[in-house]
């Protein structure tokens, strides 16, 4: 089995050394392209001969080929320098973008919630911008009588319990305001998983229903890369219309990480980024 990784490897790397511009639509860290030290960005195109810096060993770029395949430039195996930097050619640290088979689509009603574990998974789950507006299952999860939802998380210092904001029968995840604690703005990305609880004020009855790590990404950013992906697989005649709409909620599964499906159909519809059906 290595030997056959080893060789699909070299067959990738001889096909990408002739020269084929790669259309950069993700980056993790700070990338630079050496001879110039312009930094790379989302719209960049990249020649394989193009030789990058690294300045931290988890930087990464997710580009597509001109079949629209979604591949990653990473310095995870690139040797640092004595200057401390990781310097390599595209050609030399391309490789195929694993998808996240492991991680599931998210499923149910994002408005009649019956299971959580089910909803949210039990790793990360993809939050596009400051909040998420969800709605349990009004005969299973009654909010009267002193029923609510806690948010609860750990810190470095402190364990931190919130009560989740709700707006008529839905439950509103703000960021700003869940992590949000004497005085000051916790990032979600420091903090350990979070636990969804039903608690009763009243009673002190609760129930964990998951533990999951919430990804808050920013919706301009986020919105920055879908439309370089439809607009690049559109012009290039590669996708469109449902097809092109299926492979954007591939590539933020496989480049953030799991979300549901119908929040993020009726999200991608309301900004127009399809524009041939």
């Amino acid at each position: 089995m290595k030997i056959l990784s080893t060789f699909i490897i070299l067959i990738l790397t001889t096909l990408i050394s002739f020269g084929q511009d790669l259309y950069v639509v993700h980056v993790k860290g700070d990338i630079a392209v050496k001879n110039t030290n312009n930094p790379v960005k989302v719209g960049d195109m990249l020649s394989s001969s193009d030789e990058l810096k690294f300045l931290n060993a988890d930087a990464r770029a997710v580009v597509l080929d001109e079949t629209g395949k979604r591949m990653v430039v990473g310095g995870e195996k690139v040797e640092k320098t004595a200057e401390g930097e990781f310097i390599s050619f595209v050609k030399d640290v391309i490789l195929p973008l694993e998808g996240n088979i492991q991680l599931s689509t998210r499923g149910g009603d994002p408005m009649n919630i019956l299971d959580f574990k089910n909803f949210f998974g039990n790793d990360k789950y993809v939050i596009i911008g400051d909040e998420l507006v969800i709605g349990p299952n009004r005969d299973k999860f009654v909010l009267e009588n002193g029923w609510t939802f806690i948010f609860r998380y750990e810190t470095e210092d402190r364990p931190v319990n919130k009560i989740v904001a709700q707006k008529d029968d839905y439950l509103v995840l703000d960021k700003n305001k869940l992590y949000k604690t004497k005085g000051r703005i916790v990032e979600p990305e420091k903090t350990y998983p979070v636990d969804l609880i039903y608690f009763n004020t009243q009673t002190n009855e609760n129930q964990n229903l998951v533990t999951f790590q919430p990804l808050f990404i920013p919706e301009e950013t986020l919105l920055i890369e879908l439309k370089s992906v439809a607009t690049f697989l559109q012009n290039n005649n590669v996708m469109q219309g449902k097809a092109l709409q299926e492979e954007l909620y591939n590539f933020v599964l496989d480049v953030h990480g799991p979300t549901n499906k119908e929040i993020f159909i009726d999200w991608i519809d309301s900004k127009e980024l399809i524009t041939k059906r």
